[in-house]
């Protein structure tokens, strides 16, 4: 006689019990929760720390009036746009009191901390305005450049457009720097710049 099939009792599947859950894993989720917990501390204790020093810097940047004013914002509060701004103000002050080596030295400075800043571009013009000003026409129309290709759309590319011209034409090159008045005069047409390429294309032609 053959023998029955043995036959299987199914396992039915035990019910989630969060009391067992907990007791089983409790050490974790407490070490979870208090990871979580921390995370949260540090980023608030940071959040509150960086706005307070932003506003500490705002407060002392409109305070500023002397080189040294500048010179410290830019130190204690580097790495800020508040800091970013001092250190472009110290440059300018520097420029002022004929300082210009000092100058560029500061604004290299800023470039090198602040390449995102939003001056950036007007950090490069300021740079080629210095060695303009030194007579090293070759830097000053190479940073200048720069200004207008890396920084096309910015404020500052009208301004280092007319500085090249300038440039090109004080190096006896007037076909080159009528192109770039022409330039300036195509696509900034409600911009100042355009008015000063405009005077200065027609002295070229004289």
């Amino acid at each position: 006689m053959p023998s029955s099939p043995a036959t299987t009792t199914p396992v039915q599947d035990q019910e989630f019990d969060p009391l067992v859950f907990w007791i089983q894993h409790k050490s974790k989720i407490l070490l979870f929760t208090g990871l979580i917990v921390a995370a949260l501390l540090i980023y608030a204790a940071s959040e509150y720390y960086s706005q307070k020093r932003n506003s500490n810097a705002q407060v002392a940047y409109a305070n500023a009036k002397t080189l040294e004013d500048f010179r410290k914002i830019a130190t204690d509060y580097s790495g800020t746009i508040t800091g970013g701004n001092a250190q472009l103000m110290l440059a300018d002050k520097l420029r002022t009191d004929g300082k210009l080596d000092e100058s560029s030295a500061a604004l290299h400075t800023f470039i090198d901390k602040y390449p995102s800043h939003p001056l950036i571009s007007g950090a490069y013009t300021s740079l080629g305005a210095n060695l303009e000003s030194q007579n090293k026409l070759d830097e000053a129309l190479t940073t200048y450049q720069k200004v207008s290709s890396a920084y096309a759309n910015s404020f500052s590319t009208p301004v280092a457009l007319l500085a090249q011209a300038r440039i090109l034409a004080e190096k006896g090159k007037p076909d080159d720097a009528r192109r770039v008045y022409e330039q300036i005069i195509t696509q900034y047409q409600d911009n100042f710049a355009s008015q000063v390429a405009g005077q200065e294309l027609r002295k070229l032609k004289k």
